[in-house]
């Protein structure tokens, strides 16, 4: 039985689904392969690594999970690597070799105060390349090792926010360390990477993509019908009620696009409805639950990532906007003709369009349908039209 947990990543009993994409990147990572996840907030990436964490343990493997969301900075990576790694077990083996590693990171540069170096700056530049590579020192290139990062686009761009002139420097000087700690010759430690603002946009868009071409991507992608019957099910069952074939199969009709976070919210707001509201178990009060969604705050990260996209933000909201209002989706050659009535370039709006469609495709925003293109989820088509179409 499930617990309906929509907030922070699910462990344990309430982790669901995915037995075949947990068999085969764990199989990858075994063959000697470090693995990206890569998918939007909430589709349960970090879950699914977590449990590729769990299985690793059990296999005898040392792991490592950091947690990059909050890091602004180097200095706070390096700062969070090292506690993290001081947490572990089996890092006590070499814990007194390493003592002196560990002096001399921490005393190559320093925080001003702020947790983590939200404002630390080193006091030297030209230490930063001993820095890191002591920091590979630490760790037993000879064991079976698998470390997960989470959110590492999120300091990726905090390089390039903080320090406009040096940023992409720093980012692709982080990337070729973290490369590097990969390539080292016989290495046994692997690598899940975690992130929910894509990665391959990011690299792509700042030309740095060889920096990561030795990870293999794993898009997280939706259930499979059945598999979202069957949540549904467990979810109803948890809560002690009943859902005819008829209601679960309009909720998946109504969703679309079958994201355990999607399934999860929509039963959510139901559940409330039908215990609190005191509503029947109809297809009137799945309507009446998903049109509550569109107001509220669950989809919200979806149009706050935006963000991320710099100065091409304010044309994917321009051309989320406009296919919001078009249920059938839009040519290739209409969504061109329409930018370039903004920007009055054929060619810049060539580049822009093919720009966004390779990043809205890979941050799962759109698809590809019979040669147009259309939200590849009606939910958050809806959700988007509401907000800021109508």
């Amino acid at each position: 039985m499930i617990e309906n947990i929509t907030g922070s990543p699910v462990e344990g009993s309430n982790f669901f689904g995915r037995e075949k994409e947990l068999e085969y990147i764990w199989k990858h990572i075994q063959k000697g392969n470090s693995i990206i996840l890569s998918a939007p907030r909430r589709v349960g990436k970090s879950s699914l690594a977590k449990k590729i964490i769990l299985q690793a343990k059990d296999a005898g493997w040392n792991s490592m999970e950091i947690n990059l969301e909050e890091i602004k900075s180097e200095e706070g990576f390096l700062k969070v690597f090292i506690k993290e790694l001081q947490k572990q077990d089996w890092w006590g083996k070499t814990k007194e070799k390493s003592s002196e590693i560990i002096e001399t990171l921490l005393s190559s540069f320093k925080l001003s105060g702020e947790a983590f170096g939200v404002k630390g700056s080193f006091e030297y530049q030209k230490g930063k390349e001993d820095s890191y590579d002591n920091l590979k020192k630490l760790l037993n290139h000879g064991e079976n090792t698998l470390i997960m990062v989470d959110e590492v686009t999120v300091l990726l761009n905090s390089f390039m926010e903080s320090d406009p002139v040096n940023g992409k420097r720093n980012a692709e000087f982080f990337l070729n360390w973290l490369r590097s700690f990969r390539q080292i010759s016989g290495t046994k430690i692997r690598w899940i990477f975690c992130s929910s603002v894509g990665i391959d946009n990011f690299t792509s868009q700042h030309q740095l993509s060889h920096t990561f071409n030795d990870v293999d991507p794993y898009p997280i992608g939706a259930f499979k019908r059945d598999k979202a019957k069957q949540m549904l099910k467990e979810l109803a069952k948890s809560d002690n009620i009943i859902l005819s074939e008829e209601i679960i199969e309009y909720k998946l009709d109504k969703l679309g696009w079958l994201l355990p976070y999607f399934i999860q919210i929509l039963f959510f707001k139901f559940y409330h409805l039908v215990q609190v509201e005191d509503r029947e178990i109809t297809i009137e009060t799945v309507d009446e639950a998903y049109n509550l969604l569109l107001n509220e705050k669950h989809l919200n990260t979806w149009e706050e990532r935006l963000n991320e996209y710099k100065e091409l933000q304010d044309f994917a909201r321009k051309l989320l906007k406009r296919l919001s209002s078009i249920k059938e989706g839009e040519s290739r050659r209409v969504l061109l003709s329409f930018l370039n009535s903004i920007v009055n370039d054929q060619e810049k709006a060539e580049l822009i369009l093919s720009k966004l469609i390779y990043m809205l495709r890979n941050d799962g925003y759109l698809i590809e349908e019979e040669s147009k293109y259309t939200f590849r989820s009606p939910l958050l088509r809806d959700f988007w039209y509401n907000r800021f179409s109508r």
